[in-house]
């Protein structure tokens, strides 16, 4: 493999793990009682190994991001970790049973469309 072609794998392992932290989070976040003071609510993040999971695939997330801000132009690292925005409707369907709007895939259609347009632009 190419070194030219590692720093796009990193790129999209970059929008992987984001995706998986926001996950993660909101896996973590329904064993969390978000009444009473702060320090409680805090004290309850670190005592939850889900969501410590998910900010530590944040923070490894936040090193690719660096990375890859490093060997892409900004506007182009911004426009391909769009894809996150249809791999977390994905994650909300399959993982979260949520409902998704056809209003909402069509925003979503348009967003990735931009994309397109911008990256054969």
């Amino acid at each position: 493999m190419q070194v030219n072609s590692i720093k796009y794998w990193l790129l999209l392992a970059n929008i992987v793990m984001t995706v998986a932290g926001s996950t993660l989070l909101k896996l973590g976040s329904k064993s969390i009682k978000f009444d009473g003071a702060m320090v409680g609510i805090l004290l309850s993040y670190l005592g939850s190994p889900v969501i410590l999971a998910g900010f530590a695939t944040y923070a490894l997330a936040a090193f690719l991001w660096v990375y890859c801000l490093s060997v892409f132009e900004l506007s182009f690292v911004t426009f391909v970790t769009s894809v996150q925005y249809v791999l977390l409707l994905i994650v909300a369907i399959f993982i979260f049973q949520e409902q998704i709007s056809m209003m909402k895939w069509a925003g979503c259609a348009f967003i990735m469309v931009g994309v397109i347009f911008w990256l054969r632009g």
